[in-house]
Formats: C-alpha cells, sequence, structure tokens
C-alpha cells in the first residue's frame, strides 16, 4: 500500500521501489514528519518539478570533518593535527575557524575513547583493528531494494569473531536506549562489507567475510575530553537478530509507509517541499528580495544569538556541542514553568489552584512529572499568578488548544524556512490567540509595539504569521503573559492593526537581514563571551568581562550575567540588550544536537 502511494504520487518522479533506511531514521518521533521520512528513504525518488539546488558555501557537517580526519589517522598512520589541517585545508567548502577547534578535539577525545575501548578487549583477549569498508544489508527481488545502513566506525578483531561498530555523539551519551542501537548491531551482525558507494550505488556491490562472528557490540562514543564511551550492544548474532525482527524490523517497514505530516526543520531538505498542502508557502515574509545564499532555516533564536555574534549564531546551527556552565535560576525556573504549563495546557482545560499544591504536600500533582521538588519550590509563585489569566478560562469559548506546538512556514523569496514554537495557540470565539509566556522578576515590558518587539522578536514573527493567513483566514491576536512572583499580566496585539504589523515586519527583517547574506560569521567580542555556549570553539580572543556575578553592560543596560535579568535600563533595550538578556535567560528549543 505505501509503495503503490509513493510511486503515483504527483508531485514526484524516479523509482519508489528503491528503499534505504539509515539506523538513526528509526529514532524518529510521532512530533517529526512521517512522510519526510518515508521519502528520505526512497532514494531513487525526487520532485517531479525541477530545481537546481544551491548548497551552503560553507561546511554545514563538521561530523564528515572528524570521519575523514580519523581515517587518515587510523589507516595512514597520520598525527591527530596534520590529518585535520588536511582535511580541513582539501575539503571541497570553506569551513569555519571554529569547527576546525572542534573537529581537532572531536578526534583527539575519539581517540582516548578508542584507548579505553582497547585496554577493555584486550582484558578479555580481543584486539580491535579499524575496518575500512562499511557494512549493509540489503534484499532485493524483480519488485524492489530495500537496504539497512549505519554511519559511524566499523571495528573488528583479527580472527573475525567480534564485530564492534561505533556511534558518534557530538558531545554527550544518551541517557535511554533507542531502536537505532538495535538496527545498527543487526547491521553488524548480518551486513556485508560495502566495497560499492554505500548511498549511491542501488544494490550495493559487497564481499563476504571469511569469517562469522561470535559477537557483536556497538559503543557510543561521546566527542568529548574524559567522557567514558557506553555499550550500547554486547551479544551473539542470533540474540541480536531476534530481537531487531521483534522490536524494530516493524518501525523500519512503518518508515517506508509514511503517515502524518508535520510540518517542521525537516521540511527545508524535503523531497515536497515545493508540492506539500500542509507547509504555508508565504512570500516576502521576512521581507527580503533576494534568495540569499543557499536554502536554510531560521527562527528567533537564531536571530537572537546573530545579534550577539555571526560566530555564535554560525557554530550553533552546525550543532558544535554548547556548554551551559552554571544554569542561572531564571533559566531552570523559565524551563520549569514551561513544562508545567504545556502540560497543564494539554489537558485542554483552565489551570485551577487544586492544580498547584504546597510546596511541601506529598503530591505535587502534574509537578511531579516534570520537575523536581526544588525546582516546583521555585516555580510555583509564578505559576500562582498565572491561575486567574490562564488562556484556557475565556472569556468566550476556547478551541483548537495546541500547547507548544512547531510551526513551519517557506518564504521562497528569501529561499528560507522560518519555524517558530509558541507556547500556546487557541481560538477564541473563532479567532486565533496566539501566547508567548514568560516568567520575570522585572516588570513587563513597556513602550511602543516597536519596543516590545525588540524585547520579544517572537510576538513580532507571531504577528506576520498570523497577518500572512499561516493559520487560516480571519486574523487574530498575539498575547505576552508575563509572570512574576506577585503578579502575572498579558500585553494584545491585534495583528490587523496597521501599526503593529509595520512595526513587526521591519523588526523581524531587521533581524534577518545581515544573517541572510553573511557568509564569514565573524567572532564579535564583547562581555557576552564569558557565557557564550560554543566560546570553547570560538578563536577570537575573549574580551575582558567582569568576572563572578558582576553585571555585564550591553549598549548601557545593565544585564545579570547568571540570570540574563535586565537589571538597570537607563536608556531602551537595543535589539542586541534583548538578545543578550534572552540567551542568558530562556530556554533554547534547539539546542539539542541531530547526532
Amino acid at each position: 500500500m505505501g509503495t503503490d502511494r509513493w510511486a503515483a504520487h504527483p508531485g514526484l518522479r524516479g523509482n519508489s521501489e528503491v528503499m534505504r533506511i539509515s539506523a538513526s531514521l528509526l529514532d524518529r518521533t510521532e512530533r517529526d514528519c512521517a512522510d519526510f521520512a518515508a521519502l528520505k528513504a526512497r532514494t531513487a525518488l525526487w520532485p517531479r518539478a525541477f530545481e537546481r539546488r544551491r548548497y551552503a558555501p560553507w561546511e554545514t557537517f563538521p561530523l564528515g570533518l572528524v570521519q575523514r580526519a580519523l581515517d587518515a589517522v587510523e589507516f595512514d598512520g597520520a598525527e591527530v593535527d596534520e590529518a585535520v589541517a588536511d582535511v580541513i585545508a582539501g575539503n571541497r567548502s570553506p569551513v569555519h575557524p571554529g569547527v576546525g577547534v572542534w573537529v581537532e578535539h572531536a578526534c583527539r577525545a575519539f581517540l582516548q575513547a578508542a584507548e579505553w575501548i582497547a585496554d577493555e578487549l584486550e582484558s578479555e583477549g580481543v584486539e580491535p583493528v579499524p575496518e575500512r569498508l562499511p557494512r549493509v544489508v540489503q534484499s532485493g527481488s524483480a519488485a524492489e531494494l530495500r537496504m539497512l545502513t549505519a554511519w559511524g566506525r566499523w571495528y573488528g578483531s583479527r580472527d573475525g569473531t567480534v564485530r564492534e561498530f561505533r556511534r558518534l555523539r557530538m558531545s554527550r551519551t544518551r541517557p535511554v536506549a533507542a531502536p537505532s542501537d538495535e538496527a545498527i548491531a543487526f547491521v553488524a551482525a548480518a551486513g556485508r562489507r560495502a566495497v560499492g558507494d554505500l548511498y549511491r550505488d542501488a544494490p550495493v556491490d559487497v564481499v563476504d567475510d571469511e569469517d562469522a562472528p561470535t559477537r557483536v557490540r556497538v559503543v557510543e562514543v561521546a566527542l568529548a575530553a574524559d567522557v567514558r564511551p557506553r555499550v550500547l550492544v554486547d551479544d551473539s548474532p542470533d540474540q541480536v537478530r531476534r530481537r531487531y525482527l521483534e522490536r524494530v524490523r516493524p518501525l523500519a517497514q512503518g518508515i517506508t509507509v509514511g503517515g502524518e505530516r508535520r510540518p517542521g526543520p525537516d521540511c527545508v531538505e524535503c523531497k515536497l517541499q515545493a508540492s506539500c498542502e500542509d507547509l504555508p508557502r508565504v512570500p516576502g515574509l521576512l521581507g527580503l528580495d533576494d534568495p540569499g545564499t543557499h536554502r536554510r532555516t531560521w527562527s528567533v533564536t537564531t536571530g537572537r544569538h546573530y545579534l550577539v555574534c555571526p560566530a555564535r549564531a554560525h557554530l550553533r546551527d552546525v550543532y558544535l556541542p554548547a556548554e551551559t556552565g552554571v544554569e542561572g535560576t531564571s533559566v531552570r525556573r523559565g524551563v520549569a514553568v514551561h513544562q508545567w504549563l504545556e502540560a497543564a495546557h494539554s489537558r485542554g482545560r483552565p489551570c485551577a489552584p487544586a492544580d498547584l499544591p504546597d510546596a511541601d504536600a506529598d503530591d505535587l500533582g502534574l509537578a511531579a512529572g516534570v520537575m523536581t521538588p526544588e525546582e516546583y519550590r521555585e516555580a510555583r509563585p509564578y505559576l500562582l499568578t498565572h491561575l486567574p489569566v490562564c488562556p484556557l478560562a475565556g472569556p468566550g469559548p476556547v478551541t483548537d488548544v495546541s500547547a507548544e506546538p512547531t510551526v513551519a512556514v517557506f518564504d521562497p523569496a528569501a529561499d528560507v524556512l522560518v519555524v517558530a514554537h509558541p507556547d500556546l495557540l487557541r481560538r477564541v470565539d473563532g479567532r486565533l490567540v496566539y501566547r508567548e509566556q514568560k516568567t520575570t522578576v522585572r516588570e513587563l515590558p513597556a513602550g511602543t509595539p516597536g519596543e516590545v518587539f525588540e524585547q520579544v522578536p517572537q510576538l513580532a514573527l507571531a504577528v506576520l504569521l498570523i497577518a500572512h493567513g499561516v493559520f487560516g483566514a480571519g486574523g487574530g491576536m498575539v498575547e505576552l503573559e508575563v509572570m512574576t512572583p506577585s503578579l502575572a499580566q498579558v500585553m494584545a496585539f491585534d495583528a490587523a492593526d496597521a501599526k503593529v504589523l509595520d512595526a513587526a515586519r521591519r523588526q523581524i527583517t531587521r533581524m534577518v537581514h545581515g544573517w541572510h547574506r553573511d557568509t564569514e560569521f565573524a567572532p564579535s567580542p564583547g562581555p557576552w563571551c564569558e557565557r557564550c555556549p560554543v566560546a570553547r570553539w570560538c578563536p577570537a580572543p575573549r574580551a575582558s568581562p567582569p568576572t563572578g556575578t558582576e553585571p555585564i553592560e550591553v549598549d548601557g543596560v545593565l544585564i545579570d550575567p547568571l540570570t540574563g535579568e535586565v537589571l538597570d535600563a537607563p536608556v531602551p533595550l537595543t535589539g542586541r540588550a534583548a538578545a543578550v538578556s534572552a540567551t542568558l535567560g530562556d530556554p533554547d528549543p534547539e539546542a539539542d544536537p541531530p547526532f
């Protein structure tokens, strides 16, 4: 049924019967687009409308550089610094200096982990040897070809009885197992060595091993210094096959069928992007009159990082590991409050006093599932002030409630996929209301719509999304709920108001303009360097910021470096000052790397 569906799709051309699933594709969740995964697996299907793909004018996949450098070390005997330098110098696309710093760190961390693994296996009489050829499981017939692959590094014992795959993680190991672990183990147990191109040939030319394995291992290696590798699978091939057939194969089969579409970050690479009816297309949304360097994704978080420092934005965009350091009070509080509100509003009914028991109660209700007792004690005063302004309490009938959804819109004029993360969407008397929620010890942002939007640019983007009909006809309102320990207040902006709309357009265009054409992403040192999450990879010398908890000054505004709270603002907040405050104090919805 799934095959027929894709073979007859009017927006696609090519062969729908070639399916290549990478093991990592099995870890997707219900929040991801199922059709994107099905089409990603169908490597011989392409959009029917031809479109010349524009590639980024810089390296976007740092892990690929790590792999090539490690090949030079393990197979050619090169020194790490020499291997990294050669890989970067010979790369087809320019490599940001900060990426180069991380690549060398990652290689050294991997080799440190490899020594630990070798020492462990040596005590068992096993010597792991790197293997050049990856493995693939493929099954073909006259009707179709199915392939299962794994991306990482391959090893085996000299006698062929032990096969090991090492998964590369950008910064840390995962706390729980994933379906892909068993899929990778199956590729190690049943896969044959690929001598052809694993990602272009169909089928791939393979060769057999001389000996069958008796032991299969999958080990996760975090590319961070002094982090011990984690053994995910260590079992016999028979047990690996059994678990794969029982638990994972049904998931893989489901991937090929597809299912519910969920517009989001995947849309930027999706084969159905040009013809998908679920992805809104709004030419001119960002107010830009050229397509920039290539197709890419932008969010308010990206814009804020860029305002603070273009290098920071770039290094976050390519998912280099971020250091959070000591989380400030406002970050912990903000995360806890947002998690509680998402859980509460997902029920579809107003929040009530009974939902917020005393902090010393044995049963903390909703909070027990989303935060620690200490976090609840800190968040509860803010949540209590939320009750009188809970968006589900009306006035008027409230319908179509959606807590923490992902909203994606494509601007073809700018060739940019815009992604937003509203705290809450709902309809009141049938009209859309888009709410953002914040906690602070300060008072409500004040001033003209333009001044408020500079402090909270999510509101400006929300106005544009509503005004351009992304949520349907009929317009709507944008709300900002600010919770303090003693009071919560709500500001509202009508997206149909000409002054509000004009201020929103100016704010968003100002945020994306420089980013859209930048190819260098030069560092912009300042007092914000001290708390920059990617500062350790930045080759620029840090500014000399205050130490400890001394406030930092940004454009005449004093900001607490630990919490992000604005302590004194004798002048209106500039975009950079607001961005520094926000990046210090707000949880980042895009913080997790993809690998």
